[in-house]
């Protein structure tokens, strides 16, 4: 029900044209994706955590639409673990390089670097406004996860054990957090609209969040924007308990020297 809600909804946006899909590969790590709605699938230690993390756009006060709508596509596979994917249109160039770091086999944990540049491709200032959306179904379930503002520059999301937290560097200026398809329905309604800036923390349930960069860019200028997606299972609390042990031990030890 859930994947045929989200296809309904970019019905008439995404087109017909048939996707380009890339895989990355690196550690205990697969990750999924294409050309149409970025990415699909995270497999860590064979979990898939992830349903869809896709960016929109807004020039102006025009609605928000798919950042696969800007047109030409291409996808650049730099490496087993990295791709570039781009897309343009005679007003701005979008392009991410996404960069998968997998971790040791059964660590549980996997990170994805992003690099975002977006290019004012014309000779008048660009009002434009860039939306990241994820959607993370943790453990392969899309209900039981809880999300919550750590501060104006981290979102995580978590299910009993299992964290997916999001850093981005500069700060978003806007976010909103809430159950699945609201924030999808958002930014594919036609109308222009901003983050609500709600509600932390939230949850559980099939929790979505998205992130807001509101820009001005000069003409011919650039905006460059990093991110880090972490997913981490973390040890049970009594091997946290040992550790917190060990370190105290270690600790005490250090001090007699």
């Amino acid at each position: 029900m859930k994947k045929f809600l989200f296809l309904a909804s970019l019905i008439g946006v995404v087109g017909s044209a048939q996707a380009v899909n890339f895989s990355l590969v690196d550690g205990n790590s697969v990750v999924d994706g294409d050309d149409s709605v970025l990415l699909f699938n995270w497999f860590t230690d064979g979990v898939d955590h992830l349903f869809n993390q896709d960016y929109y756009y807004r020039i102006g006060l025009n609605p928000e639409a798919q950042i696969s709508t800007l047109g030409a596509p291409v996808v650049n596979q730099l490496a087993a673990n990295i791709v570039n994917v781009s897309f343009s249109n005679a007003m701005v160039r979008f392009d991410c390089t996404f960069t998968l770091i997998g971790g040791a086999p059964g660590s549980g944990t996997s990170d994805i670097g992003e690099i975002v540049r977006v290019q004012n491709l014309t000779d008048q200032p660009l009002d434009f406004h860039l939306f990241e959306y994820d959607d993370f179904d943790l453990n392969e379930t899309s209900g039981g996860d809880s999300a919550a503002l750590l501060n104006g520059s981290t979102i995580m999301q978590w299910e009993n054990l299992t964290t997916a937290m999001v850093g981005t560097v500069p700060p978003f200026d806007r976010w909103e957090i809430d159950f699945f398809p609201n924030i999808l329905a958002k930014l594919t309604d036609g109308v222009a609209d901003d983050l609500s800036n709600t509600t932390s923390p939230f949850g559980p349930g099939d929790v979505t969040f998205a992130m807001q960069w509101n820009r001005t860019i000069a003409p011919r200028g650039t905006f460059l924007m990093s991110k880090n997606k972490r997913i981490e299972v973390v040890p049970e609390p009594a091997t946290l308990a040992a550790l917190g042990l060990g370190l105290a031990a270690l600790a005490r030890r250090r001090r007699s020297k």
